[in-house]
């Protein structure tokens, strides 16, 4: 996954990125305090541990050393179309691979070498307090919580504080257990130092030493252990976190290092009440917290890995409702639990607060992922409760080897679904060649396909096979657009715009001859008045200038490539206020006629419904009679303004369809159908006797 990822895709990775290499660049910290103004710099104020391991894991990779501090920023290229899609998780630049940009990569294993490392202590920790099916299940539940598993491979200290958590949590449950003195105590202090200059928020790991402390207290009843115990806790973290608080104080005027991301006096003095707010949010929260591959609220996963998750969460928790059949280690569930409240607490706080001041939330469910070592720890034990000792073993085994399956699914299955990439096709002959259209004579658009019936709402991929025409030397932007066609011209419905593969596979460096087949993920937008004529239009830009177009030799000024219908998301419910519909050659029937008289004559809104699959294209007319009976005013068209003919309807469709009788007043209007090729009227019944004229007669005061 390392490699897989797109770069700079996570959330805040250039950033992060950029921390790193400005450390290897000067050879130490950087002077945050010259650019505090700079928004490219607002991660510097984070604890240096994870940023340092990074920098070391690629000291095999020649930095030019900078003479200042801070470096100029590091520039990049950027995708003008990132997150242009509704997949999201897309590339921010192009033209990064592990080749030109290695410590970009190497900066990833620095988080994923912390991963290893906690839970193969976890995994130490639980076996020993329980057995290995558990410790496994419980390990596994961590390795491989989505969120874990993408930040895992991601330039980010999210990851590396939930691995310190692990870390203290498991050592917490290790100290209770083994009812270890006040030395071990200052081991502890060592981990929660540690998890301080991780990232500014781990304050909240204090909480696993405060859980340690109560339960010495409450099995010695001996204050003066248990304040040894406390002041050597205090004495292994200040003695790292003491010189990061004093650079901090001296360098950026920020003792806490927390100005940046966290209001710590907000979040202590916080009304119990105002955590109200996110009641509305709880949703986005939860999908946020298991899978979010993405960097702005986009690219979330089906809501069936939510449910799934949330299931398998669920049935573990419920096992605490039963009584263990064997002891369990004293004092333990207590130190976890405190610990996973604290951290739930200050993400929750945090939250409200941003709901309270600005209206809305970013969800960042990575904040909360610190959380995941105690949900997987009571899933985990919750998980064998519900078994006999006979089967206990078997069965948490066997669970724990669900989940690593489960994960190592999302990560090749799923994954991929996520961030789609432009597939090299090596026999031509799968190339589809339903279109022939050229670009700048550099690209052909050699085919495309859609499905026949699309759903406002709903996401379609819209398939497209290029070919290299000459060893392309430029970035082209592709824009494909679903316009909705009718009588007046067209109304877009959706418009995407990127490079090939979503960023992933830029034009520049396609040699001659070679042929894409790339994914374009459409969602139709808009309120419909029924089944509507829609067609894919394609364009190709180079920077801001739009390609020249050409088909069999032939220049082109729009580029419809193929044709298709969009329907209602929910079928439209008509006004049906006729006593009985008035049916036309028994497949179309005029339900609902609502008439308005307007300074500018009759408007009419008229309900059509299809009985069964329409045969061809017939043309509605609207004739308003006068008192004599003569004709005043007619709006004769295709349905719903042409966007809607009647070739497109299917047996179920519902059709509003809008007129206007220009200057028409009183006497009555005349509705029906008629063949534009012969002029033939559709025979027109109602409760199976024939109508006059073959229309439906509608009067007017």
């Amino acid at each position: 996954m390392t490699v897989r990822l797109p770069a700079l895709a996570t959330p805040n990775e250039l950033l992060n990125y950029e921390y790193i290499s400005v450390m290897r660049q000067i050879r130490g910290l950087p002077n945050r305090g010259l650019v505090d103004s700079e928004i490219r710099y607002t991660e510097w104020h984070q604890p240096p541990v994870y940023f340092t391991l990074a920098a070391l894991v690629g000291l095999a990779i020649p930095v030019e050393r900078s003479p200042v501090n801070p470096p100029p920023p590091i520039e990049v290229e950027m995708n003008p179309s990132y997150l242009g899609t509704h997949r999201g998780n897309l590339n921010p630049t192009v033209h990064i691979t592990p080749q030109n940009f290695p410590m970009l990569y190497t900066s990833r294993l620095g988080a994923m070498f912390m991963g290893l490392i906690s839970l193969a202590l976890l995994y130490r920790v639980t076996s020993y307090l329980y057995t290995p099916g558990v410790g496994l299940l419980i390990t596994s539940l961590l390795a491989f919580q989505p969120n874990f598993v993408h930040l895992s491979a991601s330039v980010n200290n999210d990851m590396p504080l939930t691995a310190v958590t692990a870390l203290i949590m498991a050592a917490t449950a290790w100290v209770i257990a083994r009812d270890k003195g006040p030395v071990a105590f200052l081991g502890l202090g060592l981990l929660a130092g540690l998890a301080l200059l991780t990232k500014a928020n781990g304050a909240f790991t204090l909480a696993f030493i405060g859980a340690a402390g109560l339960a010495q207290l409450w099995r010695h009843r001996d204050w003066r252990r248990t304040l040894a115990s406390g002041a050597l806790a205090l004495v292994g973290i200040a003695a790292l976190w003491s010189p990061w608080l004093t650079l901090n104080t001296m360098r950026m005027k920020d003792t806490l290092g927390m100005a940046g991301s966290l209001p710590v006096k907000d979040v202590l003095t916080l009304n119990p009440l105002t955590f109200v707010v996110l009641r509305p949010y709880l949703y986005e929260i939860w999908r946020s917290f298991w899978l979010d591959w993405s960097a702005g609220q986009v690219g979330y996963a089906p809501d069936w890995v939510y449910g799934a998750a949330g299931v398998a969460l669920l049935a573990g928790l419920l096992g605490w409702v039963k009584r263990p059949s064997r002891p369990e280690p004293a004092f333990v569930p207590f130190a976890v639990l405190l610990g996973t409240l604290g951290i739930s607490y200050l993400y929750f706080a945090v939250k409200a607060l941003m709901v309270s001041g600005v209206g809305f939330i970013v969800p960042e469910g990575r904040w909360l992922l610190p959380a995941m070592p105690g949900l997987a720890w009571f899933a985990g034990v919750g998980w064998a409760r519900w078994w006999s000792p006979r089967w206990r073993e078997r069965a948490t085994t066997g669970a724990g080897l669900l989940v690593i399956g489960s994960g190592v699914g999302l990560a090749f299955w799923l994954l991929p679904q996520l961030y789609p990439q432009a597939r090299l096709l090596r026999d031509a002959a799968q190339a589809m060649d339903n279109v022939g259209m050229t670009y700048n004579g550099d690209l052909e658009l050699l085919g495309a396909a859609l499905p026949e019936s699309l759903t406002a709402g709903e996401l379609v991929d819209l398939t497209l096979d290029w070919r290299a025409l000459t060893d392309v030397s430029v970035d082209y932007t592709v824009s494909a657009q679903l316009l909705a066609v009718g009588a007046a011209g067209w109304t877009p419905l959706e418009t995407q715009n990127s490079y090939p593969g979503s960023g992933l596979n830029p034009t520049r460096g396609w040699p001659a001859g070679d042929i894409y087949r790339d994914r374009v993920a459409l969602r139709p937008q808009g309120a419909l008045a029924g089944p509507t004529q829609t067609a894919v239009a394609v364009w190709v830009w180079q920077g801001g200038a739009q390609a020249t177009m050409t088909r069999a030799g032939e220049p082109l000024t729009t580029p419809f490539v193929l044709w298709t219908t969009t329907r209602p998301a929910v079928p439209l419910p008509p006004v049906t206020n006729l006593p009985t519909p008035a049916l036309f050659a028994e497949w179309m029937e005029l339900v609902g006629v609502e008439t308005a008289v307007t300074p500018a004559g009759v408007a009419l809104t008229l309900w059509w419904r299809a009985r069964q699959d329409a045969p061809a294209d017939y043309t509605v007319f609207v004739h308003g009679l006068d008192a004599a009976g003569q004709l005043a005013a007619q709006a004769d068209g295709a349905p719903n303004g042409g966007y809607s003919p009647t070739h497109i309807w299917r047996a179920g469709d519902v059709v509003r369809d809008e007129r206007l009788l220009v200057g028409m007043g009183n006497g009555r209007i005349l509705i029906g159908l008629y063949d534009p090729l012969t002029g033939a009227r559709l025979p027109a019944t109602q409760a199976e006797m024939a109508l006059p004229d073959d229309a439906y007669a509608v009067p007017l005061p």
